[in-house]
């Protein structure tokens, strides 16, 4: 038998069966076609973001993976149990990778002038959204290999966010309190950790922030660099594949120094 490489050893995800949310864009995006990279047969889920996703299905499939795409609006628990019936239906009933990557700011307000309308979208979109679809897939994760959940939570879950973003934070501290929590509760068969990317170049922080503000970030990370799609990307190949077959309940901080825990 041919010995294998280190690379195939510990980061080959060949085989795999993979469920990214949110992954028509952003770091969603980047990690799909990363998955897909180290082998990994890759759903890509969107809510809104149909064409968007149909073309990382599209890119991944010409550069040889495998990839389809399905949506579904995972703040509704009825449409998250049909989203992973799909998968069901398409992997026969196994699952080996979940990434719980969507999620959104909605938009920056004090706590005092936010409306229950707002509360309830914060949450749904970052909290419920995690927990709805963790609960559908665990028993799929279970007939699956290696089977890792990979929650995305943000530096804010430790400094509260910027200004007007303190629901956001509060969401994001519930999604690394989750993780911690339900590594517990799953082990052994099924491995639960988490990103917290910092300020990385995506949609997201063009949309709720300004160029000045971006700048200023930029300036006061250590890095002296604002983060990219791809330093995601790779922590989450290391989570799922053999190399972090010993890690769970640990969030891996990809923030260029802004937060030292």
């Amino acid at each position: 038998m041919a010995q294998l490489s280190t690379l195939e050893r510990y980061f080959s995800l060949k085989g795999r069966r993979a469920v990214v949310t949110g992954a028509g864009r952003g770091l969603g995006r980047a990690i799909a076609e990363g998955l897909a990279g180290a082998g990994a047969e890759v759903c890509v889920h969107y809510n809104t973001s149909k064409d968007a996703a149909q073309e990382v299905v599209a890119g991944i499939q010409k550069s040889g993976g495998t990839s389809w795409s399905a949506g579904a609006d995972l703040t509704d628990s009825g449409a998250v149990n049909r989203f992973f019936g799909e998968v069901r239906q398409r992997w026969g009933g196994a699952l080996d990778i979940l990434v719980n990557n969507a999620g959104d700011l909605i938009k920056r307000s004090p706590v005092v002038e936010a409306d229950d309308a707002l509360i309830d979208k914060v949450m749904k979109v970052n909290v419920y959204s995690a927990i709805y679809c963790c609960r559908a897939a665990i028993p799929l994760l279970q007939k699956g290999t290696n089977a890792v959940i990979v929650n995305v939570s943000s530096v804010a879950a430790h400094n509260g966010g910027a200004g007007g973003a303190a629901m956001y934070a509060a969401s994001k501290g519930a999604v690394l309190t989750l993780t911690r929590g339900l590594a517990k509760e799953i082990a052994p068969m099924i491995r639960v950790n988490a990103l917290a990317p910092g300020v990385h170049l995506t949609d997201f922080h063009r949309t709720h922030s300004t160029e000045e503000r971006l700048k200023a970030m930029e300036q006061s990370t250590p890095m002296k660099r604002l983060g990219t799609p791809d330093d995601c990307t790779a922590a989450t190949i290391f989570l799922c594949g053999a190399g972090g077959a010993f890690v769970t309940g640990e969030m891996i901080e990809i923030n260029g120094g802004i937060w030292v825990a």
